[in-house]
């Protein structure tokens, strides 16, 4: 079912039972098609007058004509009667539904060595590893967010991929984490994205480094484990370019390696961008005129690469709305 556009992993009858083996209620009720009908706790009954729809679980009472939201419902049938936006009702739907603790994880073979190789040692793009310029996030927080929601699949991130980047959920923010980290490791700070709104968040007064330099300098990929063709042991030659984190992402679940600015370019991005140890960077930022932008300031801040650009489907604003068929088959222009 779905609620707040967020999609719990049960049936609204699982929160029924669970509901009356803690509290004692809803042991009376019936199926009534599109709704459960139950006793209404906002008054004395001792037969089913309210439906609570299984699509959304919006409640109705049709004797007092009692309408709340799911949350709310169950936030008063926990006696929080001045919790009036169902606050501590989401958080128990969230506890019992909609995340996975992260030992629950499929167990995914990825080799990724924290001991500094040549690129490393040659590159000046591990800024913050001393943390002089950035203080960074220990592994209690991170550990904090670790679980998985369904949010997380529907933008098309697969387990893999959430394992490899560390990608959380911190349940007091209702936000996807996502750790930005430098090439030796190190988690410089945390950004996150709202699974209710558009909302995006970056620590103020933070560098924002390339995402993604890590996992490109560090790790080493089991074909068997992520997919036939992410299958890498040395440096890839050539890195796609995206403006969003999610839109990179995309492009390595389908095989492919990409970086993203999460903005429209910096100096310090473009200094790691001309560092990369690749030939060629493939630029596919948005295809609205701040992605365009984007492009043009890499073609002019980054001269020792070979650089050509993806042409987005029609209807596609970024990688993120493409297909896994659309992601394998974009074409490259000079």
């Amino acid at each position: 079912m779905i609620i707040n556009e967020t999609m719990f992993n049960c049936e609204l009858e699982d929160i029924l039972i669970e509901l009356n083996m803690q509290l004692g209620i809803f042991d009376k009720r019936r199926d009534s098609g599109n709704n459960v009908m139950v006793c209404c706790p906002y008054h004395q009954e001792h037969r089913p007058s309210a439906g609570i729809r299984k699509s959304d679980g919006l409640f109705h009472c049709f004797a007092c004509q009692e309408t709340h939201t799911l949350p709310e419902l169950i936030s008063f049938c926990f006696n929080r009667t001045d919790d009036t936006l169902g606050k501590f009702g989401w958080n128990w739907l969230l506890k019992h539904y909609a995340t996975v603790a992260v030992e629950d994880r499929k167990d995914v073979r990825l080799d990724i060595s924290r001991i500094n190789n040549k690129h490393i040692r040659n590159s000046t793009n591990n800024i913050g590893s001393d943390g002089d310029r950035q203080t960074s996030v220990s592994e209690e927080e991170l550990d904090s967010y670790r679980y998985i929601h369904p949010y997380m699949y529907k933008r098309g991130l697969t387990d893999e991929i959430i394992q490899l980047f560390d990608i959380g959920y911190d349940k007091n923010t209702r936000c996807i984490t996502f750790p930005i980290r430098n090439i030796t490791g190190q988690t410089l700070f945390i950004a996150r994205r709202s699974v209710d709104t558009k909302y995006f968040n970056y620590p103020e007064g933070v560098e924002k480094p390339l995402y993604g330099l890590y996992e490109l300098y560090n790790a080493k990929y089991d074909e068997d484990c992520i997919g036939e063709k992410l299958y890498q042991y040395s440096f890839p030659n050539e890195i796609i370019i995206c403006e969003s984190m999610l839109d990179a992402l995309s492009f390595w679940t389908v095989g492919k390696y990409a970086v993203a600015l999460n903005g429209l370019g910096s100096e310090l991005q473009f200094e790691q961008l001309r560092d990369l140890p690749c030939r060629k960077l493939i630029l596919c930022t948005d295809s609205d005129k701040r992605g365009m932008d984007a492009r043009e300031k890499i073609r002019n801040n980054v001269k020792n690469k070979i650089i050509t650009e993806y042409i987005l489907p029609e209807g596609r604003k970024d990688a993120n709305e493409c297909t896994r068929e659309e992601l394998l088959n974009l074409q490259e222009v000079f």
